[in-house]
């Protein structure tokens, strides 16, 4: 009887676990960055000539946010300046690149952040 007890209970609190809210696929469309150009390092160019491939996106200017952010992508740097992603004057641009562990999760909860707009390519010019 008591294995009974302790199999419905085992039962109820693996049921009452909260699961994760399904992902939103639209975040992808946030990601302005070309997939099929980047290998499975991150990295973009020929064989001999691999490079890193920055990104950017615009927070609101605060350490909260910031935290957020960085706790998501250890490689992101706030910046100054608009940058290509026309960040606002209460809004820091933050600078990261793909060459990371899973970056392209890093990109898509990133993306999937209700405060970012949209992550673009950096060229540096």
């Amino acid at each position: 009887m008591n294995r009974v007890r302790l199999l419905v209970i085992m039962t109820l609190l693996c049921a009452c676990q909260p699961k994760k809210p399904p992902e939103n696929p639209d975040a992808w469309k946030k990601i302005k960055l070309d997939f099929k150009q980047l290998d499975a390092e991150g990295l973009a160019g020929p064989p001999k000539g691999k490079v890193v491939v920055n990104y950017e996106f615009c927070i609101p200017a605060d350490e909260k946010h910031w935290r957020q952010v960085r706790k998501i992508d250890p490689t992101a740097q706030k910046n100054a300046g608009k940058g290509r992603a026309g960040c606002k004057d209460t809004q820091w641009l933050v600078i990261g690149n793909t060459h990371q562990k899973n970056y392209q999760r890093v990109l898509f909860q990133l993306a999937s952040l209700p405060y970012v707009e949209r992550i673009e390519p950096v060229y540096w010019e």
